[in-house]
C-alpha cells in the first residue's frame, strides 16, 4: 500500500514538493489550501482533498507549508484526524516561535518535527513551482525537546528523498543564523526599494541607471509580504541584533568616505571579494 503524504498549503514551497515527491512511485499525495481559489490552482499539481480532515486522515506524513503565524491553530485543528504515527513537519522560516506555538498541545511531540527548507524564490504561487528546488539544499531539523529519535530519523529521510541535505541543531541557533543571512538580506533589500520608491521621481536618471547590480540586490524585495511580515515580527530580537551591528559598520564607511582612504576601501573591498568566493 501506497504511504499517503498530505501537503497543507500548496504554494511555491508545497507545490515543488509535490512535484519532487511525484517522481517516487511508492507515495500517494494529496493537498489542501484553505482557499477556495488556492485549491483550484493546487488541483493542477496534485489531487486536492475536499476538506483538511479528509487531507490528513490515514497520512504517514503531514507537511505543513503555510505561514509560520499558522502553525499553532492547524496542529491544534488537525492533530484529532491523524494517525497514531503520523509524522507532521512545517517548512517555516522561524522556529523558535513554532515550538512556543506548538507547546501545550497534547501528545504533540510524538508527530511534530519543526523543519526549514534552506530553497525558495522571490516569486510565490503554485505555478512558480519547481521539482528540484530542494535537491542540494540545506534543510535544517530543530526538533522539540522530547521528539523521539525515529521520529527524528523519519523527518530527515523524507528530505532526502528530495534531494536535500537535512542538518539536525536547535531551534535558537537556527533562528539566530537565518536572521543574518537570510531576514536581515531581505529587510535591506527591501528598504532600498523605498528608498528607490521616494527618489525615482525626482529625476528619470534614476529609472535609467539602474542596472543588474540593483536588480540583484534588490531580488529578494519581491518576496511574499504576509509570509515576510510573520518572519520579522516572530524574529524580531535576532534580526535587531544584526541590524544593529550592520548600522555601525555603515556608520564606519560613511566615516570613510571622501577621506583619501585609498588603503581602508582596498582592503575592504578585497576583504569581501574573498569572503563572497568562499560561499558554496
Amino acid at each position: 500500500m501506497k504511504e499517503k503524504i498530505s501537503i497543507i498549503g500548496v504554494g511555491l514551497l508545497g507545490g515543488s514538493l509535490a512535484l519532487a515527491l511525484k517522481k517516487h512511485g511508492d507515495l500517494s499525495l494529496v493537498g489542501w489550501n484553505h482557499r477556495a481559489s488556492s485549491r483550484k490552482k493546487a488541483a493542477r499539481l496534485l489531487p486536492v482533498a475536499p476538506s483538511l480532515e479528509k487531507a490528513v486522515e490515514d497520512a504517514g506524513v503531514v507537511v505543513l507549508c503555510s505561514h509560520s503565524s499558522s502553525m499553532g491553530p492547524t496542529l491544534r485543528q488537525l492533530v484529532p484526524w491523524i494517525q497514531a504515527d503520523t509524522l507532521i513537519m512545517d517548512v517555516s522560516s522561524v522556529k523558535g516561535g513554532v515550538v512556543e506555538a506548538v507547546r501545550g498541545i497534547p501528545g504533540i511531540q510524538n508527530h511534530f518535527v519543526p523543519c526549514h527548507p534552506m530553497a525558495g524564490k522571490e516569486k510565490s504561487g503554485p505555478h512558480y513551482a519547481d521539482a528540484d528546488l530542494y535537491r542540494g539544499k540545506v534543510v535544517f531539523i530543530t526538533p522539540l525537546p522530547k521528539n523521539p529519535h525515529p521520529l527524528v530519523r523519519k523527518a530527515a529521510g523524507f528530505w532526502k528523498k528530495v534531494g536535500a541535505l537535512p542538518v539536525v541543531t536547535d531551534a535558537k541557533a537556527h533562528d539566530k543564523g537565518v536572521a543574518l543571512t537570510s531576514h536581515l538580506p531581505h529587510l535591506l533589500a527591501a528598504a532600498l526599494m523605498h528608498l528607490y520608491g521616494q527618489t525615482r521621481g525626482k529625476s528619470p536618471i534614476f529609472h535609467q541607471a539602474v542596472g543588474p547590480g540593483f536588480r540583484d540586490f534588490t531580488r529578494i524585495a519581491a518576496g511574499h509580504p504576509a509570509m515576510w511580515r510573520d518572519i520579522v515580527e516572530i524574529n524580531a530580537g535576532d534580526i535587531k541584533s544584526f541590524l544593529s551591528q550592520y548600522r555601525r559598520q555603515l556608520a564606519q564607511l560613511e566615516r570613510n568616505l571622501g577621506k583619501g582612504k585609498s588603503r581602508y576601501w582596498m582592503s575592504f573591498f578585497e576583504k569581501a571579494r574573498d569572503l563572497r568566493e568562499k560561499l558554496q
